[in-house]
């Protein structure tokens, strides 16, 4: 059976991608790898490198919690009122990328460019948008990360706080890891489907992004000059509120069946990663072999 502790902590991660706070940077999120550069990579290079992009981003929204959760549990609460001013500056960010892209400029961000993000360059990136994607959350996030985990660190054992922090880590990973793959078998199909479309879709991408980027600048902006309260009555708010909360609350009558769901699919990817890989290496050696 699982601990109660534990079955929160991975049900709190799962939503903790589609809070209101950062909801408009699921869209940025999708719009950002649409706009990247891409080469005709094989489906399991594809699937590894999406499986690590995912990695990664994951990497970077935790280890802004992880910060940011151990600063204020040890007492700096000068943190809170600093998030809302990171995440202005998170939104002019993915403002500048949407306009980069609408001017013609490719992101060379390696999805599925696996060679290109061995080099470091592109996973750098891949990781910073983590972290934005984490600031942009933290307001509205932050409490339920404290509650479900923080506090067992302080009330429990180390190891009990590890695993709690793990599961919440496993869920949140698992929304952002499935999605990136998905993301990634849709892009490469679409690509098919219109080729010589890139620039259009990088287009597409960078209204988006300069869509979204500004919402988060005026959803921050707003809330620092007259406080939180002051959005409740504002159109878009409500809107993005509303999907926000309408995804949330489907996800949380059924953590552990959507969890089981979002494992399948990202262990799909990683068997498809591997027999690619396998085939790839078999072929590799009948062609040494014939040439001997």
């Amino acid at each position: 059976m699982i601990d109660a502790p534990l079955a929160l902590a991975f049900a709190a991660g799962l939503v903790a991608t589609v809070n209101p706070c950062g909801f408009a940077m699921l869209p940025a999120y999708l719009s950002y790898f649409m706009g990247l550069e891409e080469d005709q990579a094989s489906r399991g290079r594809a699937m590894r490198s999406a499986l690590a992009v995912g990695a990664v981003v994951s990497t970077g929204f935790l280890v802004v919690f992880g910060l940011a959760g151990l600063l204020i549990t040890a007492g700096f609460r000068f943190v809170i009122g600093a998030i809302p001013w990171f995440a202005v500056v998170v939104g002019v960010g993915v403002v500048a990328l949407g306009i980069a892209l609408l001017l013609g400029r490719e992101i060379t961000v390696g999805l599925p460019k696996a060679h290109r993000a061995a080099s470091g360059r592109g996973y750098r990136s891949v990781f910073l948008f983590g972290v934005s994607y984490a600031v942009a959350s933290l307001s509205c996030t932050l409490p339920v990360f404290l509650t479900v985990v923080a506090a067992q660190v302080t009330r429990g054992s180390f190891v009990s706080g590890v695993a709690t922090f793990l599961a919440y880590a496993s869920g949140m990973a698992l929304v952002l890891m499935a999605i990136t793959v998905a993301l990634a078998v849709g892009k490469r199909s679409l690509a098919g489907r219109l080729k010589g479309a890139g620039r259009s879709i990088g287009r597409v991408s960078g209204v988006i992004l300069v869509a979204t980027g500004s919402y988060i600048v005026w959803f921050w902006i707003v809330s620092i000059r007259s406080g939180p309260q002051s959005l409740a009555d504002a159109g878009p708010f409500r809107f993005v509120e509303g999907l926000s909360q309408a995804v949330q609350n489907v996800v949380a009558q059924a953590p552990l069946l959507w969890g089981l769901g979002l494992a399948g699919v990202v262990a799909t990817a990683v068997v498809a990663a591997l027999v690619a890989s396998r085939n790839q290496t078999s072929s590799s050696h009948m062609a040494d072999s014939h040439d001997a």
